[in-house]
Parts: C-alpha cells; sequence; structure tokens
C-alpha cells in the first residue's frame, strides 16, 4: 500500500478473494481523497472483492470519481464488467 496526504493506493497481487478482508477492512479506515485500487497482479477476483470495492465505494459516499481500479484485466476484468462495476468506479 503506498499512502501520501491526498490519496491511497491499493496493490493487490494474486488471489483478490475473502483472505484479504481483514486487511481490506483496516485501509478503509483512512481518509484519503482519493483512492487507487491497483489490480495489475491479480489474477482471481470473487464475489468477497467486489463486496470489498463496495465497502469501499460506500467509505467514499458514492463519489465515483474518487475511486480508480487500475490495470483491471482478464478474469477480473470480465467479473467487474459483468458486475457492472464500470459504473460505480473509474475502471482503467
Amino acid at each position: 500500500m503506498t499512502e501520501g496526504a491526498e490519496n491511497v493506493t491499493i496493490h493487490i497481487s494474486g488471489r483478490f478473494d475473502y483472505h484479504l478482508i481483514k486487511d481490506f477492512q483496516q485501509v478503509l479506515s483512512r481518509t484519503p481523497r482519493t483512492w487507487v485500487v491497483d489490480l495489475t497482479d491479480v489474477d482471481y477476483l470473487d464475489s468477497s472483492a467486489l463486496g470489498m470495492l463496495l465497502l469501499l465505494r460506500e467509505r467514499v459516499a458514492g463519489a465515483s470519481e474518487r475511486v480508480e481500479l487500475r490495470g483491471v484485466h482478464g478474469q477480473p476484468r470480465e467479473v467487474l464488467l459483468m458486475a457492472r462495476f464500470e459504473r460505480m468506479f473509474k475502471v482503467a
């Protein structure tokens, strides 16, 4: 995780699933202006990851311009698009 006064970047590698819930919740205690979730090294994403992303969205009160999902590709991209997360987040 990279953190500055204005933003937090969360780097996730491998599987983005229920094993990361506690770590993800700890990160949500911060209050940056913008969030970046870097999924460049993620090869698998499940429904619990979708739930964590929704918690993040609630944290920013639905302000989609404050959250960017970066490096989205492969299976994670398919899941996010199927769930229509591109409507709630900036997906790059």
